[in-house]
């Protein structure tokens, strides 16, 4: 009887081991996605200052433009944007035209 008492404790045991090493897997899992989502949420935060920036300087330009005659120059939208710093290309740098 005793036999049968430590067999099964010992399947209970090594059942539980089973599912402890699948459940700290399964965190170790889910903490892994909410860094990465966390990260991938602040990269676009940071994308959406540096765009939003972008966007009040050209059109400072635009109106300096406008204010010297000469035609707006175009402003990208933010998927154009987003779509050239993703291919490397850097941001048009705002250029004031003073005097012109």
């Amino acid at each position: 009887m005793k036999r049968v008492i430590c067999l099964m404790l010992l399947a209970a045991f090594l059942s539980f081991q089973g599912c402890a090493a699948a459940a700290l897997m399964y965190m170790g899992h889910e903490m892994s996605q909410a860094r990465t989502a966390a990260a991938e949420k602040a990269e676009r935060s940071a994308d959406l200052r540096t765009y939003a920036t972008y966007r009040v300087d050209m059109e400072k330009v635009n109106l300096d433009r406008e204010k010297a005659g000469l035609k707006p120059s175009p402003i990208m939208s933010q998927e154009e944007w987003i779509g050239a710093q993703t291919a490397g290309r850097p941001a048009v740098a705002p250029q004031v035209i003073s005097g012109q």
